[in-house]
């Protein structure tokens, strides 16, 4: 049997040998005779010409007869292999690329530490040069190093837990790396590559992202050394302090509690359910971004009957033409059509202020307010996900030890969950007088301009526009000549000189992006020394940009990352939505765009201006999320201001100024329609409070039952029961839970911007200028800000000047100090609303209104009062 065998084997090799040498005669020759038999071989000694053709039928059949080894198939194959490698990897475009044999170009090869994304070679990352590629490799190699970093870290922090530098360093240059390199994918995604391949390569940027947070929040060693820090260094300073408790709060959310206590060991369920909420919320927040961006695009409406526009201003109509052209209409000009009307706000706003066609408005009013519902059926559907999304993060509380989300938001915030609503019910009882008188004024004047119908909420707009130019003679069209972009932006530079002496030089720069980017130094006004830099990418680009307003962080403020024992100083993006120049023409601003413009730019002070040691806390970063506003409020408010409005009012033709009564008129119309603004924001949120606080997601209330209850507490126009606005919120982002912090910071800035309403003509804006950047922005969230706030106005803050400044107190302002009584409220008034957490009983807190009680208000360290504590309590 042995023998056999052998034999077998023998005989194989000599036939594979045999087959070998024919292919190196060539295969005419083999193949004279007819084509080899696929079937499996038989050794037979006495048939070697079959013994041959068997074997060389499985060399066929195993490689082919492409694949066979030749010289030039290797070639090929090393040069295919090298294709996958490189786009792989990510590399620049060369400007010569590398072509196969095959025609195919390929990107230049680069390894890891030289991906553009990564390598650091130049200031600020090259966006228009990266590519998907770039973006996927970069974050997969990330995420393998960034994770190692962590390990080692953690392996190392118990035995040097009692230096402050030692446990913070090493996470501010792993955290670093990471937020730096997902900026620069996500603002590529929104300024320059839509196309579908970058968004799946943001997608995984994304997930990478999300894989060294969870990693990083499971350490429990860290936590372990924060708390040693925090009870043994008395020496510490408040943002090392404030750095220790809000990564303490972070991790605690993210189950490291679980981890102390031996329940990942004891009970792996819980550990499972956690992970598995976890991706639960991070997924459906992914899809909830994108069901309302494509939601949106389908939406859009093309209109071909010209009489359908009437009203709506030339400059909208040349944005709807662009919108045309973009999706196959190359012949659509302004005068012929068709035009292409989106739902974005640059578009739709001015189309609910100024078009005459009632049914037009109200077409695009509903399907603003249905963008991503469609009932639970089809593509790009919130509905199915807001359920699921408030299921999964009411799990994750449990999970981690919190009633509810709110309970869990409420340890990040100033407010404590008394507070939030106590304000909104100050807010309700104040603002709904003065939102009726003011929708009765409207009432009357729409039915003196032949309006037989009763106003409804797509009629509010309109008809308030139409009031106020009556009323102060002012008109979009007249107010955008005195608005060129150039004079605005010489406005807003002055103001920021005067306010905390800085100089904005422009500077040429080989990073921008887009033809009309600009570049901006701004540097100290004495020394000369450099503070911080941004780009402005102010104008629209149809198909490749996304539609509004933001600003988005580059770089934060760092000591140990800078150059040569310079700190590395701050940088951010700011990105406008502005109609672009045409020829000599400059870009021209409505007086709404230029108060966009200041608040933007505002939203980005704190990290121009921060000059925060511990970088983990740089700009807004460990702040309390409902203060996190209040910059942007507070420099939206100077756009209001007559000063600025006179520098900045400039004709685009004969440069000359804005008119007084121009700049009085649009100084006054801050607070029109104050109470109707003010009663919708704070409808919202309450809407929002009581989906994460009360709200049982596996009740019998339907969602949008219950926010139609809650808007009906708010409003002076009955609800629309088809309207569904919960599914285009911004419910995925960390604020939800926290929508009233865009009113606590309104209110707040309100109160910082009288010290300088208030000082006298004479004096000059930096004297309280230098004070706010000192105590408000330089400290990023390293400083509690009930303390910095208490420093700056040198009293406690206080709600009246809000109320006072939008004209929604009563003449004797006294009758405030009154505890808040159902009575006078009308008789739809229900307090049902308010939860366990307050609201209008004998329990009511209304310390908020006048924060004159230092012992009962946030400006204390104590958290008594607060679900959770506070992440500003430590500091």
């Amino acid at each position: 049997m042995a023998d056999l065998t052998s034999r077998k084997k023998s005989s194989v090799l000599r036939g594979a040998s045999a087959a070998f040498f024919f292919w190196l005669l060539g295969p005419a020759r083999l193949f004279a005779s007819g084509p080899p038999s696929t079937r499996g071989h038989q050794v037979l000694p006495e048939r070697g010409e079959r013994c041959l053709r068997s074997a060389f039928a499985d060399v066929l059949e195993s490689k082919g007869m492409e694949d066979l080894v030749t010289h030039r198939s290797m070639k090929s194959r090393r040069q295919q292999k090298a294709v996958r490698t490189w786009r792989k990897e990510g590399a620049n475009w060369s400007t010569e690329p590398f072509v196969l044999s095959n025609g195919e170009e390929i990107i230049a090869n680069l390894k890891h530490g030289t991906n553009i994304l990564m390598n650091g070679a130049k200031e600020f990352p090259p966006w228009k040069d990266i590519r998907p590629e770039h973006a996927h490799r970069g974050h997969e190699w990330m995420e393998k190093t960034a994770i190692n970093d962590i390990w080692q870290h953690h392996c190392v922090v118990p035995y040097v837990s009692d230096d402050w530098r030692y446990v913070l360093d090493p996470l501010e240059r792993v955290l670093d790396k990471v937020d730096r390199a997902f900026s620069a994918v996500k603002h590529v995604r929104d300024v320059l590559d839509s196309s579908v391949k970058f968004k799946k390569a943001y997608r995984y940027a994304a997930q990478a992202r999300w894989t060294i947070e969870r990693r990083l929040r499971r350490c429990d060693r860290f936590s372990r050394a924060f708390l040693e820090l925090l009870s043994s260094d008395d020496n510490a300073t408040e943002a090392q302090r404030r750095a220790a408790a809000f990564l303490m709060i972070l991790f605690e959310q993210d189950g490291v509690n679980l981890q102390h206590n031996g329940i990942y060991r004891d009970d792996p369920d819980a550990f499972l359910e956690l992970q598995k909420v976890r991706g639960a919320v991070f997924n459906i927040s992914l899809i909830w971004d994108q069901n309302i961006e494509r939601d949106m695009e389908m939406r859009a409406y093309l209109i071909r009957d010209r009489q359908d526009l009437d009203g709506i201003p030339p400059w909208i109509l040349e944005d709807a033409v662009q919108s045309a052209r973009q999706v196959g209409y190359p012949k659509a000009n302004r005068d012929r059509g068709p035009w292409l009307l989106s739902l974005h706000d640059a578009v739709a706003e001015p189309v609910m202020r100024a078009a005459k066609s009632r049914a037009l408005r109200e077409l695009i009013h509903e399907n603003r307010l249905r963008v991503a519902y469609l009932g639970g059926t089809g593509k790009n559907d919130n509905t199915p996900m807001l359920e699921l999304l408030l299921q999964a993060r009411q799990r994750l509380a449990k999970v981690v030890g919190y009633r509810t989300h709110a309970d869990l938001v409420f340890t990040r915030t100033m407010a404590s969950p008394n507070q939030a609503y106590g304000l909104l019910a100050k807010l309700r009882k104040e603002a709904l007088p003065k939102a009726r008188k003011e929708l009765d004024e409207l009432q009357l004047f729409a039915r003196s301009q032949g309006a037989d119908y009763e106003l409804d909420h797509f009629d509010v707009e309109y008809w308030g526009q139409r009031f106020l130019e009556q009323r102060y003679g002012l008109r979009d069209e007249y107010v955008r000549e005195f608005f060129p972009l150039p004079a605005v932006l010489r406005g807003l530079f002055w103001l920021l000189e005067e306010l905390f002496h800085v100089k904005v030089i422009e500077e040429s720069s080989d990073l921008t992006w887009a033809e009309h980017v600009r570049f901006f130094r701004i540097r100290d006004s004495d020394t000369e020394d450099l503070v911080a830099s941004f780009f402005l990418d102010a104008h629209r680009r149809w198909g490749q940009k996304r539609r509004g307003f933001w600003s988005s962080s580059i770089q934060g403020y760092s000591e140990i990352l800078g150059h040569r024992s310079t700190p590395r100083r701050p940088a951010v993006n700011v990105i406008c939505d502005l109609e672009p120049p045409v020829g000599d023409t400059p870009s021209l601003l409505t007086h709404r765009e230029v108060v966009k413009l200041f608040r933007v730019f505002g939203s980005s002070l704190r990290d121009l201006f921060c000059k925060q040691p511990e970088a983990l806390l740089s700009g807004s970063k460990g702040l309390e999320t409902d203060i996190v506003e209040l910059p942007a409020y507070f420099l939206e408010r100077w756009a209001y201001d007559r000063r600025v409005l006179s520098e900045m009012g400039r004709h685009y033709k004969s440069g000359d100024p804005l008119p007084q009564a121009a700049v009085d008129a649009l100084s006054d119309s801050r607070t029109f329609l104050a109470g109707v603004r003010t009663l919708r924001k704070a409808a919202r949120a309450h809407i929002d409070l009581e989906l994460h606080s009360d709200y049982d997601p596996y009740g019998d209330i339907n969602v949008f039952d219950l926010a139609k209850l809650i808007e009906g507490e708010y409003a002076v126009i009955r609800p629309r029961v088809q309207d569904r606005e919960l599914c285009s919120w911004p419910l995925n982002t960390e604020l939800a839970g926290a929508f009233y912090g865009e009113l606590w910071a309104e209110a707040l800035a309100a109160d910082v911007f009288s010290v300088f309403d208030g000082a006298p003509a004479s004096e000059p804006l930096g004297s309280s200028g230098e004070r706010f950047r000192r105590l408000l922005l330089e400290p990023g969230g390293g400083k509690a800000p009930g303390t910095a706030l208490e420093e700056f106005l040198k009293r406690p803050p206080s709600f009246a000047t809000f109320l006072k400044d939008a004209k929604l107190l009563k003449d004797d302002l006294e009758e405030m100090k009154e505890p808040l009584q159902p009575e006078d409220e009308g008789e739809n008034f229900d307090d049902s609303y308010y939860g366990e957490y307050g609201g209008v009983d004998e329990d009511f807190d209304d310390s908020y209104a006048e924060f004159e009680d230092a012992e009962d208000m946030y400006l204390s360290t104590s958290n008594e009062d607060q679900v959770g504590g506070s992440a500003s309590s430590p500091g």
